[in-house]
């Protein structure tokens, strides 16, 4: 039988153009440990950005994110880098570029993490700005806590049920939350939702040390 041969007018296979981009950049001190502060982008891409003459594509994703390699050090820290595009045929089903980058920063210390802090907000604002800026919305008490939980599932792989609500702040004026997270295994995330420019889609995850609980049983 021969081989019915295809539509050629018809492409049904297609990853051309992008519609939203997902960026996740961790920290670590060394190649060996797991990341300690993980930041997260959710960005859709408007249509007519991704059809403009110079289309949102990897390679402007990747240049905007160099810059961090240098953050809060004179020569560029070792990463690891991965990526990948995916799209579905049904639903609401993007063409969705994500990128993933861990950058060994060496010992752990505050001026490390906030020096490539700020340096991941200017990248993570370069790609807002490409992307054609969003449109500044409140966020929710409800809205931040979902993303917080989603957040932390994502940046640290685990299951968001097993997440419970610790502490909140609210910061009106910037449009951000500080949401605390703990899970049934004792593990502690601090969570900044709006952590650039209060885009709920900009989140910051933090990995606290585990709560030791005392075993009582026995005890006198």
């Amino acid at each position: 039988m021969a081989r019915r041969s295809a539509d050629s007018s018809r492409r049904l296979l297609t990853l051309d153009r992008i519609d939203r981009v997902r960026v996740q950049v961790g920290l670590r001190a060394s190649p060996d440990d797991p990341a300690h502060v993980q930041f997260l982008l959710d960005l859709p891409v408007p249509e007519a950005v991704a059809d403009d003459r110079a289309p949102f594509d990897e390679q402007l994703v990747l240049a905007a994110l160099q810059p961090v390699l240098y953050s809060g050090a004179g020569a560029p820290r070792h990463y690891s880098l991965d990526r990948h595009m995916w799209h579905t045929s049904w639903g609401a089903s993007p063409r969705a570029l994500e990128v993933g980058l861990l950058v060994t920063t060496g010992a752990r210390s505050t001026a490390n993490d906030s020096g490539t802090s700020e340096g991941v907000a200017r990248a993570f604002r370069d790609l807002m700005q490409f992307a054609g800026q969003p449109q500044p919305t409140p966020t929710s008490r409800d809205a931040a806590v979902l993303r917080a939980r989603r957040g932390a599932a994502t940046a640290f792989a685990i299951d968001s049920d097993v997440l419970s609500l610790s502490t909140e702040e609210h910061h009106a004026a910037e449009n951000t939350w500080t949401i605390g997270l703990r899970s049934t295994a004792g593990e502690e995330y601090e969570v900044d939702v709006g952590y650039v420019d209060g885009y709920a889609g900009s989140v910051r995850v933090r990995h606290r040390q585990r709560i030791e609980v005392p075993d009582s049983i026995g005890s006198e």
